[in-house]
């Protein structure tokens, strides 16, 4: 797939998974791309082991593909061991949204909501 406007990547981006808020979040993790101006927020609920997350939900403002992205990936995550998420790649995201590949110039775009997640599970770690 050579057009990043595809339909499927444009109704995922239209009707996001997960979209929302969490009414009582264990973290918050907000993260921009100061490059575009995109921006997300996500809340996730741990399972009571604090190893898998049981529940996710985002809020966000950006392009297509950060926005898409971040759907399928919340998708991706529910009920998965936070030892899984944090090995998640950048090709695995693509696979996801049915891309081959991606400009240099998306890739932010692409991993703004992974990074997002990414860096409230580093909260935990610290805890």
């Amino acid at each position: 797939m050579n057009d990043i406007y595809h339909l499927d990547l444009l109704d995922e981006a239209r009707n996001p998974n997960n979209f929302g808020d969490l009414e009582t979040p264990d973290f918050v993790s907000t993260n921009y791309n100061a490059s575009c101006g995109d921006v997300i927020t996500v809340s996730v609920k741990l399972s009571k082991d604090k190893k898998k997350i049981q529940d996710i939900k985002w809020k966000g403002q950006g392009c297509v593909i950060s926005q898409a992205s971040m759907s399928v990936l919340s998708q991706r995550i529910i009920g998965s061991e936070i030892v899984k998420i944090q090995q998640l790649s950048q090709k695995e995201i693509l696979q996801d949204l049915g891309l081959d590949k991606i400009s240099v110039g998306r890739i932010k775009c692409l991993l703004l909501g992974l990074t997002a997640v990414r860096k409230l599970l580093n909260k935990l770690e610290a805890k």
